[in-house]
């Protein structure tokens, strides 16, 4: 019996159905350069395909105070996991094998954030970074804050992704031309934004960023800092300069 066919857009529209504003789709062999952990495959036997969903952040959602911040990122969580369960559900209707590639709801791991290693091993457990995915399948590129620039909403978004053994249609990454659009070599808007002094142009350090977040997960159950996410031009609305 043959296995029941999928088409590219098909997904994409079903994924936007459920309510993704973002969705593209990497092939495995773009991560053949990542360590052997950190690749689809290592999740998904015989994968093939990477789809990556998004959603927005409300930006006035997470101006008023910490704890509604907090409160809205983890209802994005909880909203694009979903999504991504609905498009691997799907997947596994028509006979092809599909990992979920969630994000943490809330602070489930309190123990493990208080380890002095935790920044290193936090990233790990996942095994494929939902970012790092994003790049790949095109949707964005990396800013100096380390969050995914994306074309429509520059860093406000949040990811989940589903690795598939389904053959779809690749998207292109960015290229170099219009990743200096994205993230001009000038702008240091969110350098001046960062409370921890923890983005450089030499990249984030991860042990300061630590310092300003980890308090918040003790206190609303998630990191609840979005100054650079606030300060970044690309992708900016109207709404966001009220």
């Amino acid at each position: 019996m043959s296995q029941p066919a999928v088409q590219t857009s098909e997904i994409k529209a079903f994924a936007a159905s459920r309510g993704a504003d973002l969705v593209a789709i990497a092939s495995v062999e773009r991560f053949a350069r990542y360590p052997e952990d950190r690749r689809p495959e290592h999740l998904l036997s015989g994968a093939k395909s990477v789809i990556v969903v998004g959603v927005r952040v409300l930006a006035d959602s997470v101006r008023p105070n910490l704890l509604l911040s907090a409160l809205h990122h983890i209802t994005l969580n909880l909203y694009h996991n979903q999504i991504a369960y609905d498009v691997g559900r799907l997947l596994d209707d028509r006979g092809f094998g599909a990992a979920i590639v969630p994000h943490r709801i809330g602070n489930i791991d309190a123990e493990m954030r208080s380890s002095a290693d935790y920044m290193n091993t936090y990233p790990r457990l996942f095994t494929l970074s939902t970012r790092h995915a994003a790049v790949e399948a095109g949707l964005g590129i990396f800013g100096k804050s380390r969050l995914l620039l994306t074309r429509r909403f520059g860093p406000r978004q949040r990811l989940a992704a589903v690795v598939t053994d389904a053959a779809l249609e690749a998207d292109e990454p960015i290229g170099s031309e219009e990743a200096a659009r994205l993230c001009p070599p000038s702008c240091e808007a969110c350098l001046r934004a960062c409370p921890g002094d923890a983005i450089s142009r030499d990249g984030l350090d991860w042990a300061k960023c630590n310092s300003v977040i980890k308090p918040h997960n003790g206190l609303y159950g998630y990191s609840a800092c979005s100054e650079c996410m606030l300060s970044c031009p690309t992708g900016r609305t109207s709404a966001m300069t009220r």
